[in-house]
């Protein structure tokens, strides 16, 4: 469907949902999927589920997403215990406990895991990097009597095995002479990938165990071909188990499996066979049907499992589509498997279970709601309201009966809804406009809460920014109203008059009752208003305070101040450049810039109180940030060094170390002083700041920072060096002048501050006007467009920007106030251009509208591509700001044709 004028509110709650997922898919993938990209609609060759999706009425509002724990080393999997505490294990094998009451995470046993393949493969980390480690845990039913926990791992050994483990959690930590192997099985450690992990226990005691196929996808070899595992019937791999455990720390094979116990050439644990790489399982407690998600090789499924049964990896995906093409050819009723590495039995169970829904990387129509892109499916709980009856929080009863699926790359939250049968019925996005960033898993706990546990996109990163533990609370009564205050004007000469403004105060009940605004100063009379928005006339010099109060119709009330400053007028503070382009920065050209200062009060402008900055922000650094902190910056600081700021205080550095005296650590001026001018001072400092280190300044001891990255540590380097200079190197750039672009500067942005203190006026205290304005890249990509229409958005991997998809005769993006002044051509990074060459496709240039004016046009064929593989359009010569479309038209376009992706486009002089 194309993002047309009336989606386009839609548009941009995806816009800010989907940049955040411009990731790969970490261990869950291989690399040959990963770096195709495929860029075909997908059809569906069966018969396809009849879809409604629907809408739950629930107020998203009544959500509030809550992040409660934070500096976590690749999380896992999750189990919520009946005090609302979260038990939770990680990669590396650690197993820690974040306590909702006193909101602190300990760590309660360390389980040695293996962490390294043996062949040099990674999706996306470092050589060697495994998926192998700590892969899920789950509790006992009967644990508050018996303290089991049962782990599921790969432990630190020579022979590549995993094990099903049970220990006893004792006191504040796990014993770990308390291990009862359950279950131990032979793995491969060569190559990636696929472990699974989930694990539940269903109403009856019974254990089930998702165990990944642990296969690559080469068929052609041992380690690639998961018809050994997968469809191999005397394997666990590729499987859901299915035991109950004993108290000895044995297990025995419950009623129902898919094969009876002394079956030949069978494993009478196997529930569910046929699974690639099977995540997070829930049970409905309702019917007890096993739901889970499970990673597919480029179409990723939702199943339930309402008995055993074969769900047909490798041979089947989807909705029973083959996948495999060998031979002799095979069918749903008669699956053969002649794999040389097959130990089982040849002759399969028939007919496969197809997939609840399932998805790829392009719109489907069969089911449209999980978008396009890379994916991931994970899973999620199944929701029963009467499973919290009592519960504080229960979420509301439209929920019912619905099952909470994500996906680790995409970040949403689907409900899924099945009928009677347990076939699908509908699909719906929970909380549309809450978006996370590589969620392991989620699940409800007691009080009604719905916990989630984010990994985060940085593959295999210990203590990755991203790796977070979230929760989200339902509020089913009365909701607080939100009270905004503003103004017209903040400062002015007297008489001033000021409208006061309510509006952006929220009540999501709509039940406020009153609207309370007080005007007051220190020795004068306060000024009540029972206005939503009064006009008021300030006589008299002074500094105001406004203070909205609100009150709804239960009592709950909100307070909002806006302060107003009367008798003195703000600064008039503008930067102007001259005879260069207003909205582009180009590497290497001088930039002349010149500052106008004006006051109402100041006849003369005081030139010691004119302070002007500039520097070039790298790529990595956000702008908003630097901006906040800016304001309150001195002149002597570098872009860096700000930023170093910013993360010095977001990080506590302060705590032990002061600018120029001792405190726990040396202060920062000992700092630079000690290693100004020592070879390598960025690699030996960052080392010591994301290691931490004892001894260099005395006994205490100063922790590691691994979430810190190498580029933040040069940031804070950068301050403390630039932070211990005297007042002599407190120096301004002229009013008027030129800056220099860096030669390397790509993706960041050229900053510039101007900022004018006046003399105030009689008691009135002065007043700072601070102006910043920034010129950026001239390559804006797909992820930053201000208008789209009839294009279809598609995530691609490694942390790309997204792309659009033509999706329809006429497409267009649009880009708002861009300045044209010496730009004479428009560069097209096109994905797919060399196939267009007896395409009908056009692209225009067009200003102010998308049928506006034209200023370049080409058939895409005709256009020259660059060593930098963009094609070039020239333009005509334009002056000043337009709204800017670049508009594509095919008057044969057919969806089902070869399509192209416009990745970004580049303003060139």
């Amino acid at each position: 469907m194309g993002l047309g004028k009336g989606p386009l509110i839609q548009f941009r709650l995806l816009k800010v949902f989907m940049i955040v997922n411009l990731i790969n898919i970490y261990f869950m993938r291989n690399s040959s999927i990963l770096i195709s990209i495929s860029i075909c609609f997908f059809f569906s060759r069966c018969n396809a589920p009849n879809l409604r999706t629907e809408t739950t009425e629930v107020d998203t509002n009544r959500f509030e997403i809550e992040l409660v724990a934070e500096n976590l080393n690749q999380p896992m999997s999750m189990e919520i215990l009946k005090d609302g505490r979260v038990l939770f294990v990680e990669k590396d094998g650690a197993v820690k406990v974040f306590d909702p009451n006193t909101l602190a995470v300990n760590t309660i046993a360390e389980i040695p895991v293996n962490k390294r393949f043996k062949q040099p493969y990674t999706t996306s980390g470092q050589k060697y990097d495994a998926d192998d480690g700590m892969h899920g845990v789950v509790l006992d039913p009967d644990f508050d009597k018996n303290g089991f926990l049962y782990f599921y791992y790969s432990p630190e050994s020579e022979d590549p095995i995993s094990l099903l483990v049970r220990y006893t959690w004792d006191g504040d930590s796990l014993d770990m002479t308390s291990e009862k192997i359950l279950l131990k099985w032979e793995t491969q450690r060569e190559m990636c990938c696929h472990w699974g992990g989930g694990m539940i226990f269903d109403q009856q005691g019974n254990l089930l165990i998702a165990i990944g196929d642990n296969s690559g996808t080469n068929i052609n070899s041992e380690y690639g071909d998961s018809r050994r595992t997968s469809g191999n019937t005397n394997d666990l791999r590729g499987s859901i188990l299915r035991i109950k455990p004993q108290p000895d720390g044995s297990y025995t094979i419950p009623e129902g499996n898919l094969f009876p116990e002394g079956t030949a050439n069978t494993r009478p644990e196997i529930y569910v066979m046929g699974v690639r790489n099977p995540w997070r399982l829930s049970m409905d407690s309702k019917t007890g049907w096993l739901y889970w998600g499970e990673v597919g090789p480029s179409t990723d499924e939702f199943n339930v499992a309402r008995e055993a049964g074969n769900f047909g990896w490798p041979f089947f995906i989807a909705n029973n589509e083959k996948y495999l093409k060998v031979e002799p050819d095979y069918d749903t009723l008669h699956i053969i498997n002649d794999s040389p590495y097959n130990t089982g039995l040849k002759e399969l169970p028939s007919k496969p279970v197809a997939a609840l829904a399932w998805y790829d990387r392009n719109p489907s129509e069969t089911f449209p709601v999980p978008g396009s892109g890379s994916l991931s499916a994970v899973g999620g709980p199944f929701f029963r309201s009467d499973d919290f009856k009592g519960a504080a929080r229960p979420f509301p009863a439209n929920y019912d009966g619905k099952w909470f699926v994500t996906d680790y790359v995409r970040g949403w939250i689907l409900l899924i809804e099945t009928d009677e049968e347990g076939k699908f019925k509908s699909m719906e996005e929970f909380m549309p406009a809450g978006t996370f960033t590589g969620i392991n898993d989620i699940d409800f706990s007691p009080d009604g809460d719905l916990y989630v546990l984010q990994y985060g996109h940085d593959s295999y990163a210990s203590y990755a920014k991203d790796a977070k533990l979230f929760r989200i609370k339902y509020n089913s009564g009365n909701r607080k109203p939100i009270a905004k205050a503003g103004s017209d004007k903040l400062a002015g000469a007297t008489p001033l008059e000021v409208k006061f403004s309510s509006e952006g105060t929220v009540d999501y009940d709509d039940n406020i009752t009153s609207y309370h605004w007080v005007v007051e100063s220190d020795g004068r009379e306060p000024r009540v208003y029972k206005e939503e928005n009064p006009i008021v006339t300030i006589e008299f010099p002074g500094i105001y305070d406004a203070i909205l109060t609100v009150t709804d119709r239960d009592g709950a009330i909100d307070r909002d101040t806006v302060e107003i400053t009367a008798g003195n007028t703000p600064p008039a503070v503008q930067i102007e450049f001259i005879g260069g382009n207003n909205t582009f920065y180009f590497p290497g050209d001088l930039i002349e810039y010149a500052a106008d200062i004006r006051d109402h009060e100041d006849e003369n402008i005081d030139q010691s109180q004119i302070n002007i900055w500039s520097d070039y922000l790298p790529v990595g650094f956000d702008l908003e940030n630097l901006r906040s902190t800016l304001r309150s910056s001195p002149t002597y600081l570098p872009a860096d060094a700000i930023m170093g700021q910013q993360l010095v205080s977001k990080n506590n550095c302060n705590i032990c170390h002061n600018l120029d005296q001792r405190a726990a650590g040396p202060s920062f001026t000992e700092i630079a002083n000690k290693y100004k001018g020592v070879a390598n001072v960025y690699e030996h400092l960052s080392e010591k700041i994301i290691g931490g280190t004892r001894g260099a300044w005395g006994p205490v001891e100063m922790p590691a920072h691994p979430s810190i990255s190498t580029g933040e540590t040069k940031a804070i380097i950068d301050f403390i060096f630039n932070s211990t200079q005297g007042p002599e190197n407190e120096g301004s750039l002229p009013k008027n002048g030129k800056v220099k672009v860096p030669d390397d500067a790509s993706g960041g942005y050229m900053v510039f501050k101007a900022s004018y203190r006046d003399s105030g006026s009689g008691n009135i205290p002065s007043i700072e006007t601070i102006e910043i304005v920034e010129l950026r890249d001239s390559r804006i990509y797909m992820s930053d467009v201000d208008s789209v229409s009839n294009m279809r958005l598609y995530t691609p991997h490694f942390k790309q920007p997204n792309h659009f998809i033509p999706n329809d005769k006429i497409a267009f993006v649009g880009f708002k106030d861009i300045d044209l002044s010496g730009i004479n051509r428009i560069d097209l990074d096109i994905v797919g251009i060399d196939k267009l060459v007896n395409s009908d496709w056009e692209v225009s240039i067009m200003t102010s509208s998308a049928d506006g004016e034209a200023v370049g046009h080409s058939k895409l064929a005709d256009l020259a591509k660059g060593d930098d593989g963009l094609v070039k359009l020239d333009i005509n010569a334009t002056q000043g700001r337009r709204d800017v479309y670049i508009v594509f038209e095919s008057q044969t376009y057919d969806k089902s044709a070869y399509e192209f992706e416009v990745r970004s486009v580049k303003f060139v002089k």
